[in-house]
């Protein structure tokens, strides 16, 4: 091989390496954006996912607050319904009087 065929070879080498160059460089460019969509994708699921923390959070403190108004309100019904059971015998024990004064 002589001096010339050496220096051609290295210049289609060189041509060669240059291609493949700018080819690695466009795909390192289209990684980096793929990259930047990626993280962006991640701190956009980061947020929703502590929205979607906080709203369970709001949802089981008003579950917890409703049920302790349904206990309330349970409390409440016996305390009617005791009332209406005195009420009721009450009023029975009236009718035996009325049925004698007539």
């Amino acid at each position: 091989m002589n001096l010339q065929e050496r220096l051609q070879k290295l210049l289609d080498q060189y041509a060669a390496d240059k291609i493949e160059i700018e080819k690695l460089k466009k795909d390192n460019s289209e990684l980096k954006d793929e990259n930047m969509q990626l993280m962006a994708q991640l701190e956009e699921y980061g947020k929703h996912q502590l929205q979607n923390d906080e709203n369970y959070k709001a949802l089981v403190a008003e579950r917890d607050e409703l049920k302790r108004q349904h206990q309330e309100l349970e409390k409440m019904l016996l305390g009617i319904e005791g009332i209406a059971d005195d009420a009721l015998g009450r009023i029975d024990d009236l009718f035996p009087l009325l049925e004698e004064t007539n």
